[in-house]
């Protein structure tokens, strides 16, 4: 080690400003700890971290597509996706942000000068936070859009109200379907929140994606967003990663639905769940097809949706097992005070 590495650890502040205002949830304790201005405002944050969701995923067994998806789970809640802080009468809106596990960062030398100079500025550590281990905590850092000459003044009795953006969260369902090209269907299940979910399919059919590929590529309109050289490179993108992912004369299956509630479903085939991942060979590309059903509503007056099965299948397939394995429930954007 040689001095660079102060250089580059120590931080100054135009201005700090301490909150320290705790807010109890369900999840455990959230602590604002307060906001540094330098060139760019940021708000920071400490939040719960559940360490076992990188820690406790078996290490052996077959790893499917199943398993890799069932391990794909949902951070919960977290203030990183809010949009604006309002401290009295002064807004500051959110251009972004990111969160690091403080176990990962006790050994940061800019994270410990942060909490010292929160300190220095008057922060209280609450008597909760003190015994907590790091490893078991995050820091979010939110930076404010906009330039900023001097912090908003706070006071440990003002109101501060946090607006939050829409979100989705993810839940697991796994219910078993089976899909019939051509014909309809429906089906029932309990969500997260006890309610019986009616879904019903309106539709099944088999989508040669790349003959739509061809016809998007052909289409005028396509080329006047291009010029000549990228019209051919996308277009080259497209044919590799179709070449990789459904053969020529192969099929995905597309699903319109219907739901009496405002969910978005997603269909896996059978087959692909329980199917390893594929190594390609040289560069791989993904090509993610998405779904849209030319009508608004369903045949029972629903928001209809739609939903790629991009498991490669043979145009003459009428029986499509899968499963609908997981569900997204919106959240609205809300606000709290605090």
């Amino acid at each position: 080690m040689d001095f660079s590495f102060l250089e580059d650890a120590h931080q100054t502040w135009q201005d700090i400003c301490v909150i320290g205002k705790t807010i109890e949830r369900a999840e455990g304790n959230f602590h604002i700890v307060g906001m540094t201005l330098t060139d760019q405002v940021n708000l920071y944050i400490i939040e719960p971290y559940d360490r076992a969701k990188d820690t406790d995923r078996p290490g052996r067994g077959i790893r499917t597509q199943r398993r890799i998806l069932r391990e794909d789970r949902e951070e919960g809640f977290s203030y990183l996706h809010c949009s604006e802080f309002r401290f009295g009468n002064k807004n500051l809106q959110v251009q972004g942000g990111s969160g690091e596990s403080l176990g990962y960062a006790e050994h940061n030398q800019r994270t410990i000068q942060l909490f010292m100079d929160m300190i220095s500025a008057g922060w209280q550590i609450p008597a909760w936070l003190k015994n907590t281990k790091w490893d078991d905590l995050m820091l979010i850092t939110l930076t404010m859009t906009g330039e900023v000459k001097k912090l908003p003044g706070y006071s440990p009795d003002m109101p501060v109200t946090i607006c939050h953006g829409i979100s989705w969260t993810r839940h697991i369902l796994e219910k078993t379907v089976t899909l019939q090209v051509g014909k309809s269907r429906s089906f029932s299940f309990t969500d997260h929140e006890g309610d019986v979910v009616r879904c019903y399919v309106n539709n099944v059919l088999l989508i040669d994606v790349w003959a739509d590929m061809e016809k998007q590529w052909s289409d005028p309109k396509t080329a006047e967003k291009f010029s000549p050289e990228q019209l051919q490179q996308a277009r080259k993108f497209s044919q590799d990663a179709l070449e990789q992912n459904v053969p020529k004369g192969m099929c995905y299956i597309g699903v319109e639905y219907e739901c009496t509630k405002d969910i978005n479903l997603s269909f896996y085939a059978k087959q692909f769940l329980g199917s390893r991942p594929e190594t390609h060979r040289g560069s791989s590309s993904m090509l993610m097809v998405r779904m849209k059903p030319d009508r608004e509503t369903g045949t029972h007056h629903l928001p209809l949706r739609g939903c790629m099965i991009q498991t490669p299948v043979a145009p003459d397939t009428t029986i499509v097992p899968a499963e609908a394995f997981f569900y997204m429930k919106k959240i609205d954007k809300w606000t709290e005070t605090v």
